[in-house]
């Protein structure tokens, strides 16, 4: 499994709602990613981090960004004049899954 994180800054003046409408594709998109998380920063609701669940390998990233390329380049128009520039992200691969409730024995 994979993770795409990126993590932005709304300009001022622009709430998740209207980040939200920009944001969301304008079909559904078959494949993965199938599940974003978005969040808002505890310290300042303007940074907002969305994370993709991919359940695909590496390898794989490059057919579907082929794929989705057209709706996301309309996306990312969309989005041009509610957020600053990327503040970091990326995609990681999930080393580890952890149940915290639970004793985990190295």
């Amino acid at each position: 499994m994979l993770i795409g994180t990126s993590l932005r800054r709304l300009n001022d003046g622009v709430d998740y709602a209207t980040f939200r409408k920009a944001w969301l594709p304008d079909e559904a998109i078959p494949g993965d990613p199938r599940r974003v998380l978005s969040a808002l920063s505890l310290d300042d609701p303007q940074e907002i981090l969305t994370c993709a669940l991919i359940d695909a390998e590496p390898a794989d990233i490059p057919v579907w960004m082929e794929r989705i390329a057209a709706g996301e380049q309309r996306r990312m128009d969309r989005l041009a004049g509610l957020v600053g520039p990327s503040l970091g992200g990326g995609v990681f691969r999930v080393v580890g899954d952890d149940d915290l409730s639970r004793l985990i024995r190295a």
